[in-house]
């Protein structure tokens, strides 16, 4: 597996995107599949300049998703040839994939189909007629499991967000499909009808595409799929998110035993809990490899925050959407900030930053705070419309598409926040009219002060 990462994905870096929708994964997906292609195409033209280097009178080609064996070959029993000759050029199935452990496969193949070529032995037996087994018949959803991160990775570049993803892919194998079952599309199916909610059956749909593509078996997922329907939030106000704030402590202070490490947790969290309330981060750009020293540097004077470029939607610089709060929830304290160094100083893997991001919704849990972690990233995406700030910066900031902006963080805008924004909209346009009378008075004022000027000239004269 090393050595193909090393040579399929050494030289590619994926494309950053600002969108962490299905079109932004999208764009990665695409990325990645292009250049494992041509990779792909590379070493299989390699392949074929062995196989003619050597002599050997076959041909590997990739059609289908498959590599097939391409020679000229005595007719098959029955076949006849229009011209009368007892040779005909044919492509040979062994249900061989078209990826890299395939191609050596394929070659292994070759090898041995041009030797009997070359001795005038080869014979139209099962094997290459196609009467046999293929290689994933008959296999149970355990023994899949036990090949699925090295399928996963087969054409994907292994890295932190890959890790996560697949950390998440795993579980849900799991969790739906782990059985001795054999693959088939009736136990799949069967599988995911025990699914009980809308996001866990999608979610299943995701992993059984994969299980079919991988050993080549198609299968109609369309009357299976059940509509979503997205949770509610209540996102926080400002009041509440300060109000709050103060919990921390107060949960600390009234532990009998252990207090001071969870003294120090507090602390920590309260970094983390500000952060996310002032910058609309994601817990886990928090949690992996954040700039800190940039964070605190005498030289950030627009106290940006900035996010590594590991994460979800790659590198990015955020402003803070309410600056005020970083003094007042003393975000900058040396103390505080060394002790959160110290959970996120160097690169975890994807199952550490998984927990790490489930802990701390549970210490909000813990600390009676009556909201989760991510609903104060869209409490900044609804403060931003507030705050009239154009959405595209808001979601820039963010990190993600205007799209997603609007389309999914700004749902529960909420009535509330609705009166906010026309009492505000209307407040500004009462001073605005407000000032557009006091400009006319001034404007008048000025007129009479300038007549009373001239006469004064007059009179003097």
């Amino acid at each position: 597996m090393q050595d193909i990462q090393g040579k399929v994905f050494g030289d590619f870096k994926a494309p950053t995107t600002s969108d962490g929708s299905y079109r932004g994964r999208k764009k990665i997906v695409d990325a990645t599949k292009e250049h494992y292609n041509m990779k792909f195409e590379q070493e299989l033209a390699e392949v074929n300049q062995r196989l003619k280097s050597s002599k050997t009178k076959v041909t590997l080609v990739n059609l289908g998703g498959s590599i097939q064996l391409r020679a000229t070959l005595p007719l098959k029993p029955g076949d006849r040839e229009k011209s009368g000759r007892a040779k005909k050029q044919y492509f040979i199935s062994l249900g061989i994939p078209a990826n890299f452990d395939g191609l050596k496969t394929a070659q292994e193949e070759a090898y041995e189909l041009g030797k009997l070529i070359a001795r005038q032995t080869f014979t139209w037996s099962d094997k290459y007629l196609g009467v046999r087994a293929t290689k994933d018949k008959g296999i149970t959803f355990r023994e899949f499991h036990h090949q699925l991160e090295k399928r996963y990775f087969e054409t994907r570049k292994r890295d932190i967000r890959s890790e996560h993803t697949f950390y998440i892919f795993n579980n849900r194998f799991k969790k739906v499909f782990l059985s001795d079952h054999v693959i088939s599309p009736e136990s799949i199916t069967s599988k995911i009808k025990q699914t009980a909610t809308p996001a866990n059956r999608r979610h299943a749909i995701v992993v059984a595409r994969f299980i079919c593509k991988s050993i080549g078996m198609s299968m109609d997922f369309s009357g299976l799929t059940m509509k979503l329907h997205p949770k509610k939030r209540d996102i926080p106000t400002d009041s509440q998110i300060i109000e709050s704030f103060e919990l921390f402590e107060a949960y600390a202070s009234n532990l009998t035993v252990n207090k001071a490490p969870a003294m120090e947790t507090c602390k920590r969290n309260k970094i983390i809990y500000g952060l996310l309330a002032i910058y609309g981060l994601r817990p886990r750009e928090i949690f992996n490899q954040p700039d800190l020293n940039w964070f605190i540097s005498p030289e950030n004077i627009h106290n940006t925050f900035k996010v590594h470029e590991s994460n979800k939607t790659g590198y990015r610089e955020v402003f803070p959407f309410v600056p005020e709060w970083i003094e007042l929830f003393d975000l900058k304290k040396s103390a505080n900030i060394i002790l959160l160094q110290q959970h996120c100083y160097k690169p975890a893997s994807a199952k550490t930053l998984t927990s790490k991001v489930g802990n701390l919704a549970n210490f909000f849990s813990k600390y009676k705070i009556p909201f989760k972690p991510y609903d104060l990233r869209h409490a900044c995406a609804i403060r931003a419309q507030l705050q009239g700030i154009p959405i595209k910066a808001a979601a820039d900031n963010l990190g993600h598409t205007v799209e997603m902006h609007t389309k999914v963080y700004q749902q529960w805008f909420g009535l509330e926040n609705r009166r906010k924004a026309f009492q505000q909209t209307f407040a500004e346009i009462n001073e605005v009219d407000k000032l557009k009378d006091e400009i006319g008075e001034l404007r008048k004022r000025i007129a009479e002060l300038e007549l009373e000027n001239t006469k004064l000239r007059l009179l003097t004269k």
